[in-house]
């Protein structure tokens, strides 16, 4: 029982302690376990990750936007300039041909005339596009506001671990301190195994010291009985000895010496039978109740009922008529053992835990101990832990980037297509190579030379300000125009994104708005539910280790089972052998060895008598008859007798 009570104590205490470190490392990792459980859920169910891969696609795209809409004021300022160059040197060409137009004959003057400078200007416009300001806008919100909008929702999404921490810090700490609480408890209340393995291994201490004073009696007391046993033994071998040198004196001459000897061992087999059936009588009486008392009573299997009556409340030989296991466990207060003897016997037979044999649930109830499902306060800081989640700080995640969003989608609405058909409008009023050939053609017509050689003149500046100035130009719109429409093209899919996106946000967080509560409760409830599992665990472990594993109680019974076969088979099984060998011996002396000497010792006393009455018949024979004379010359005085024969041994 002391080992059951220490193995109870080890299957009940240091898996506790394992639960509060179970607690401790879960409570401490509670970002890792519950934190960025609750964010994969929100991320996985609403899809907000998603959202922002779109989102970083659109801020790539928009940076492409942005640099094409750089490179288009780029060309557009370079155009600006360009063509404010070229619009000076027309109007200084304008104010050239005007004066030729003066110094021309009188006779040449219908041909100058035909020179008109009136539409001879800058038509086109480059810095339109520069007016707009939609598009150093579009540039801005998505390139700069854009990306910090989203770095910072980012970052909000990602701080859920973090919060959830710092949310549940009280309720964690309550919880914790609530099994640090239980786990004290649960050591109080273990303390009284304690008590009882102290108290059981001194009483077991002192009993063995008992057992070994008792063994040196029973050594004593073994000591003697053999000594008896071979004092029996030579008391038999000395009167078998008598009865067989006689025999052998009988079969030779010495038939005085035989008769002698069997009357010697008649008188000893009288007096060594009288002490050896006092001795059998005596083993027999020691071992019968024995027998009937002791190994009766051990081996009275399955109802014991000697034991019971023995050991069991109201036991005789306890005082106050309590039972055995009343008296083990007296130092227990407010106790009362209900064991039956035979029941505990019988469950040891059949290696049943101790636990329940002794029922040690009346000591400490593990069943109690470890129904953690009644631990009130733990309930109720668990359930503190539920409620101190908020994950209302999400509602507002996407709040500024839908904004910028959406003003991104009005600023990039510009209509590209008027900027284009407004740089489709010729450039100059009037084609230059067309006046080039047309001063050609009249300084060819011209008279005067002078006017011909000026003509000639202004046509190498008109050619060279077209190609020097407004071919450039023209490339230069060409570029634009292109860049419009790459522009206008690329805008189109770009605004159908920012609905999608928009679309995906307001899914999005509508779903966190909804159900971003129900999200975060699953998984508190999941990771409460790891929580309990570890107090569930040690009460399944207790349970099965006190129920069906620990401190099985089969040993109890080998030793019971060893100490009747001891006492039984051993002390009390010899006691039967020696009285039925002295029952035996007794018998065969009684029945064939002392009427035999009794018979021997009659056959040689009559042989002795009919021998010495031949003797005495012979010497009668030779004696002189009564009337005859004796011749007075042939008396002789007759001689002594002969000495007599020393036959005596």
């Amino acid at each position: 029982m002391s080992t059951a009570a220490r193995q109870l104590y080890h299957s009940l205490v240091p898996p506790i302690d394992l639960v509060l470190h179970a607690y401790e490392d879960d409570l401490k990792n509670v970002e890792t376990l519950l934190g960025e459980s609750i964010q994969q859920a929100v991320a996985s169910e609403s899809g907000i990750d998603l959202v922002f891969d779109s989102l970083a696609d659109i801020i790539t795209e928009t940076e492409d936007l942005s640099a094409k809409i750089s490179s288009l004021r780029d060309v557009s300022i370079k155009a600006g300039v360009l063509a404010s160059a070229a619009s000076d040197r027309i109007k200084d060409l304008v104010k050239q041909l005007e004066t030729l137009k003066k110094y021309c004959t009188v006779k040449d003057m219908p041909l100058c005339d035909t020179l008109n400078s009136h539409s001879l200007e800058m038509k086109m416009k480059f810095d339109m596009i520069l007016h707009e300001q939609q598009l150093p806008e579009l540039r801005k919100l998505g390139v700069e506001n854009l990306t910090r909008a989203i770095s910072i929702s980012r970052q909000e999404f990602r701080s859920i671990p973090s919060v959830v921490s710092a949310q549940t810090l009280i309720a964690r700490q309550a919880v914790l301190k609530d099994i640090e609480t239980r786990r004290q408890e649960v050591h109080n209340s273990a303390k009284i195994v304690n008590n009882i393995v102290r108290d059981l291994t001194a009483r077991l201490h002192s009993m063995a010291k008992q057992i070994d004073r008792s063994l040196e009696r029973i050594h004593k007391y073994e000591f003697g009985r053999w000594i008896i046993m071979l004092a029996c033994i030579l008391m038999f071998s000395l009167v078998m000895a008598l009865v067989l040198m006689a025999m052998v004196c009988g079969c030779g001459q010495a038939k005085n010496h035989a008769q002698r000897t069997l009357k010697v061992s008649t008188v000893l087999l009288c007096f060594i039978s009288l002490l050896l059936w006092s001795v059998v009588s005596a083993i027999f009486l020691a071992s019968g109740h024995a027998e009937v008392y002791v190994c009766h009573a051990l081996w009275d299997s399955p109802q014991y009922e000697t034991l019971t009556a023995l050991f069991d409340r109201p036991s005789p030989l306890l005082s106050n008529r309590e039972g055995i296991f009343d008296a083990l466990f007296n130092n227990v207060d407010n106790v009362t053992m209900d064991i039956s003897i035979k029941d505990v016997i019988r469950d040891c037979e059949k290696d049943r835990p101790a636990y329940v044999v002794f029922q040690l649930d009346k000591l400490l109830d593990v069943n109690k101990e470890t129904s953690y499902f009644e631990w009130e306060e733990l309930q109720a800081d668990l359930s503190g832990l539920a409620s101190a989640i908020d994950v209302g700080f999400l509602k507002t995640i996407s709040f500024d980037f839908i904004k910028l969003l959406n003003e991104m989608l009005v600023v990039s609405g510009v209509d590209f297509a008027k900027y284009r058909m407004d740089y489709n409008v010729p450039m100059v009023g009037k084609d230059l190579p067309s006046l080039v050939d047309q001063l050609e053609n009249v300084a060819a017509q011209v008279t005067d030379l002078t006017t011909a050689g000026r003509l000639e003149t202004l046509t190498t500046r008109t050619q060279r300000l077209y190609i020097n100035n407004i071919k450039p130009l023209e490339e230069m719109r060409a570029d634009i125009v292109f860049k419009l429409t790459e522009l206008e093209l690329q805008l189109k899919p770009f605004r159908k994104k920012l609905n999608i996106s928009l679309s995906h946000i307001h899914t999005a967080q509508y779903y966190i708005d909804n159900q971003g509560d129900v999200i975060a409760q699953k998984k508190v409830s999941t990771f409460v539910s790891r929580l309990i599992s570890h107090a569930a665990g040690w009460r399944t472990h207790v349970l099965m280790s006190t129920g069906k594993h620990a401190a099985k109680c089969r040993p109890l019974f080998t030793v019971y089972s060893a100490l009747r076969s001891l006492i039984c088979s051993h002390y009390v099984a010899s006691l039967h052998a020696w009285w039925v060998c002295g029952f035996l011996l007794g018998l065969i002396w009684c029945i064939a060895v002392t009427p035999l000497c009794v018979k021997l010792w009659r056959f040689y006393s009559r042989k002795i008598r009919t021998h010495e009455t031949i003797i005495l018949t012979s010497l009668g024979q030779q004696e002189t008859p009564t009337t005859a004379l004796c011749d007075g010359s042939n008396w002789n005085t007759p001689g002594p007798p002969p000495p007599p024969r020393s036959d005596s041994w």
